[in-house]
């Protein structure tokens, strides 16, 4: 009888929750749709505070943050939008248009064309998915490497023996990207610049040389820490220290 009042108790909490958190949503959109930005980027804020995580939910909160002036919120989010589904074409859109305005034009360092492929390839998908790929890829390969061991016509065993190489190859290149993306997803090395500008250092001290200066939006990348201080990278390979409290992990 316990077990029974536990299970019906878990699940009026759980419907009650849903059902707070529908409302919630609502309500964000309701503001954005009144034009209360800030209102509504905040209401989303709360919601994701709550742990109800989703592209949609970070897409629809950095749409609130732009509209409400918040240009480093925006980026961050449509970047943590773009983490859960890197195939999110309107959060790709939107953040293309968002980094049109950002203050730094920062040139790419010049790489060799196939490794910008294979970077890019990289990205389409999440970790899980590129696992998934790879799991395919390679059941795949097992069924053509019977049909090359049991197929009676040469042309068949031909067909098994190289088709089966190639889901192979795709198999452990997919496993490659998947254990690629999900140290990417443990490392949170990547970062957003959250104030309005700020000036990179030579060493970890307010008395360091000033190399030069980010401002809010500008992506990064954390190298390492120490105390209070994050050594960064930008995209033209420049290096330096600034404060932790400046920038915000996606």
């Amino acid at each position: 009888m316990k077990r029974i009042i536990k299970l019906v108790v878990v699940i009026l909490l759980t419907v009650v929750g849903s059902t707070k958190a529908d409302n919630q949503l609502q309500k964000a959109a309701d503001l954005y749709a009144a034009q209360l930005y800030e209102e509504a980027a905040e209401v989303y804020a709360h919601i994701l505070e709550t742990n109800k995580i989703s592209p949609e939910l970070y897409y629809n909160y950095a749409n609130a943050c732009y509209k409400s002036g918040q240009l480093g919120k925006a980026v961050l989010n449509y970047e943590r939008a773009l983490a859960l589904r890197p195939n999110y074409e309107d959060a790709k859109f939107n953040l293309a248009f968002v980094n049109t305005q950002i203050v730094d034009k920062i040139e790419l360092i010049d790489t060799f064309f196939l490794t910008q492929w294979f970077q890019s390839l990289g990205k389409l998908y999440t970790a899980n998915q590129w696992g998934v790929i790879s799991v395919i890829s390679f059941v795949v390969a097992l069924m053509l490497a019977l049909l090359y061991v049991f197929a009676s016509h040469r042309s068949w065993r031909k067909v098994g023996f190289f088709s089966g190489l190639v889901f192979l190859v795709i198999s452990f290149v997919a496993l490659s990207y998947s254990f690629s993306q999900q140290r990417k997803s443990e490392e949170r090395a990547e970062a957003i610049v959250m104030v309005g500008s700020m000036s990179v250092k030579s060493a970890p001290d307010d008395s360091g040389t000033e190399l030069f200066v980010l401002h809010e939006g500008t992506k990064v990348v954390i190298k390492s820490s120490l105390s209070d201080w994050l050594e960064i990278r930008i995209a033209d390979g420049h290096v330096g220290w600034v404060k932790t409290s400046q920038i915000e992990r996606i």
